[in-house]
């Protein structure tokens, strides 16, 4: 064999290894090289935009993980434990078990490094390329302000959930993951918010000019400029920098071409995917056929097979979220007639309600509120094929509009406008039910942030926000975790009744500890207070 067919190839094998490394994660190895996937000849890899492309690529998969939406859901107030429980749940995140050796802050940790590594790749070699023509110079472009956005969504993550105060520039953050690191680099310390925040507005910054500057068009299933815009509205938020927050929010609500989701295209957004492309969502991580097993699909985080009565639901609705939803306690079919159309993407039709719950001696089996969103299917209206395929894949929903108008409420709130916070929830409320509502009426900036609170908690069920929303807006309502007493009953679950209800907003448990696989190798990081 030639030189240069030898050259050619080990760049072929390189990128084989490069993009099965994905499927390596799980090796306990791995994990101790947070930064490091491989060792590869990346020069003789990364050549073309192709190259570039499939770096990006496995970089998306692996953050199209459930472990967000559903350790925020059953740690805080989302979940009751369902009928079909076989043990998932009770004995760590349920009763807010925490501690370094936990799966939920491992694979959040691990994953998300693992994602900037190829991405910090990508970047490395982007600029390097030489295009083949202008399209092929369009297309790298891309490529690098996609990169740019993703690695600021990942920082921001890690912030969110391993940074004890996010409006605190001195506390500490996580690892700044803003090169290659070498395999030799593995002692590391945390950064502060305040670079964490600084890195971020930079690279999004850069990101948005290279989108403006190339024209490039909005496609939701890559990062885009609104998606740049809209975290710079959260991480402002975040902060508790709301004139800048609102700035941004307005700028995607006003200029992004999108519009809040109609009844039918909202449920559409949970159980198809078909609606309209200017639809409501800013950026979601595609799904393939490929990814459609228990393994992978999003609801499988809450039941065994499939989202209905018969598919064996380890977790439910939690019943203070469904009274919030269908107080009246409306049964079956006509769960599908309530006003707003969040109660029926969320409450299953074939869910069993029970309007005497609270005084059942059985309520884990006669009050059976099964989890529909992310269901892969309508009204529960399951085909044999759908059935046999574990039902749709939906597509994860990161960013849509609805957040976006939640910013500007909490931004009006933050100014003491409550009258400009009423008509930002009014215009979200407005698309969820089936007629104009009213405009709610604050009397106090309490009042405001609790009702915030709370569409926020209806509005993104599911979707991974809510321990992060209570950490950061809790204290501002003067609320906590909302658990119904039915929940810790001692027929619910296979626990013993008087396990705790709730988490006071003052535990340290509302960050996370910094997984002991880092802590194992990298000897200067810090670990989190009470860990």
């Amino acid at each position: 064999m030639s030189n240069s067919n030898n050259k050619k190839m080990k760049k072929i094998i390189n990128a084989v290894i490069l993009v099965s490394s994905l499927f390596l994660v799980s090796c306990r190895n791995d994990l101790l090289e947070p930064y490091t996937p491989g060792s590869l000849e990346e020069e003789e890899a990364l050549t073309t935009s192709n190259d570039i492309s499939l770096v990006m690529n496995s970089a998306y998969l692996l953050l199209t993980d459930r472990t967000e939406s559903v350790f925020a859901s059953v740690f805080t107030d989302e979940v009751g434990i369902g009928y079909a429980n076989g043990g998932q749940g009770i004995t760590t995140e349920y009763i807010f078990f925490m501690n370094s050796g936990q799966s939920s802050p491992i694979r959040l940790w691990n994953e998300t490094y693992f994602a900037l590594a190829r991405i910090n790749r990508v970047l490395s070699y982007v600029d390097k390329i030489t295009p083949v023509n202008t399209t092929d110079a369009r297309r790298i472009a891309n490529l690098k302000a996609q990169a740019l956005t993703v690695r600021a969504y990942c920082h921001l993550k890690l912030m969110s959930y391993f940074s004890t105060n996010l409006k605190d520039e001195n506390a500490p953050a996580a690892v700044l993951a803003n090169r290659v690191f070498l395999l030799e680099e593995k002692q590391n310390p945390r950064a502060t918010n305040g670079e964490f925040y600084s890195f971020i507005h930079e690279d999004l910054n850069n990101a948005i000019s290279i989108f403006t500057n190339n024209s490039i068009a909005f496609v939701n299933i890559y990062a885009n400029i609104n998606f740049a815009r809209g975290l710079k509205a959260r991480a402002f938020a975040y902060k508790g920098d709301y004139t800048n927050a609102e700035i941004w929010a307005d700028t995607v609500i006003t200029s992004s071409g999108l519009t809040l989701a109609t009844q039918d295209e909202y449920r559409k957004l949970f159980f198809n995917d078909t609606q309209p492309e200017n639809s409501e969502v800013i950026f979601k991580f595609k799904r393939t056929n490929n990814q459609n097993s228990q393994a992978n699909n999003l609801h499988n985080g809450w039941c065994s097979i499939r989202p209905n009565l018969a598919g064996s639901p380890f977790y439910e609705v939690g019943r203070s979220l469904h009274n919030l939803l269908n107080p009246n306690n409306l049964r079956d079919s006509l769960i599908r007639t309530l006003p707003d159309v969040r109660a029926n993407v969320i409450i299953a039709p074939s869910s069993v309600v029970d309007p005497n719950y609270a005084t059942s001696p059985d309520y884990r089996n006669s009050d059976r509120l099964i989890i529909n969103k992310h269901g892969g299917v309508e009204s529960g209206t399951q085909t044999a094929a759908t059935t046999a395929n574990n039902g749709f894949n939906n597509d994860i929903k990161v960013m849509r509009l609805s957040e976006m108008y939640m910013i500007k409420a909490e931004a009006r709130t933050a100014a003491g406008d409550l009258a400009g916070a009423a008509l930002a929830v009014k215009t979200l409320l407005d698309a969820r039910f089936s007629t104009p509502q009213m405009v709610p009426a604050f009397t106090n900036a309490t009042q405001a942030w609790r009702e915030i609170l709370k569409q926020r908690r209806i509005e993104f069920a599911y979707e991974g926000y809510r321990y992060i929303d209570l950490k950061r807006l809790g204290t501002l309502a003067g609320v906590g975790i909302d658990r119904d007493p039915a929940d810790y009953s001692s027929s619910s679950a296979n626990y013993p009744a008087g396990n705790p209800s709730n988490l006071p907003m003052s535990s340290y448990k509302w960050t996370l500890p910094i997984p002991q696989d880092e802590i194992n190798v990298n000897k200067v990081i810090q670990q989190n207070p009470g860990y």
